[in-house]
């Protein structure tokens, strides 16, 4: 069986419904104290970075329904304590293989689908464009090479 979550150097990303097979428990009571300061804020992901122990709640209302979602606000808890709303950005952030944030058997879409489109194109984006696949206007902008 394979570890949910999706690693990215120190990071790890995953569903709020994962979130406590993933980041160790005392973390994320801690900035999830802070979270409840900030009534209005909802999340679906989460980011847990290993090296500094800063959680992201990240909230994407198309993280179900589009194959590379957008990154909609998110809500930054250091482990200083400090904390801040990140808006979207202009040019919004999108993630890749959602499939790994979630286990084999999520509900929310299909999971063997999404598999199937990261094997699409993973091998097809040069090296270049990996740096920039993660904004939604570039990957707009190249992802018709293979759809």
């Amino acid at each position: 069986m394979r570890k949910v979550g999706k690693r990215v150097g120190s990071c790890v990303y995953v569903h709020k419904l994962y979130e406590d097979e993933v980041i160790p428990a005392k973390i994320l009571k801690a900035a999830k104290k802070y979270l409840s300061c900030s009534k209005k804020f909802s999340y679906d992901c989460v980011k847990w970075d290993k090296k500094t122990n800063n959680i992201t709640f990240q909230w994407s209302p198309t993280f179900d329904y589009l194959d590379e979602p957008i990154v909609d606000m998110c809500f930054l808890v250091k482990a200083d304590g400090t904390s801040r709303i990140l808006p979207q950005k202009k040019d919004p952030q999108i993630w890749h293989h959602k499939w790994m944030w979630v286990k084999d058997d999520y509900s929310g879409f299909n999971v063997e689908k999404s598999k199937l489109r990261s094997e699409l194109w993973k091998n097809k984006v040069t090296k270049e464009e990996r740096r920039k696949i993660g904004f939604l206007s570039f990957w707009d902008g190249i992802c018709h090479r293979w759809e």
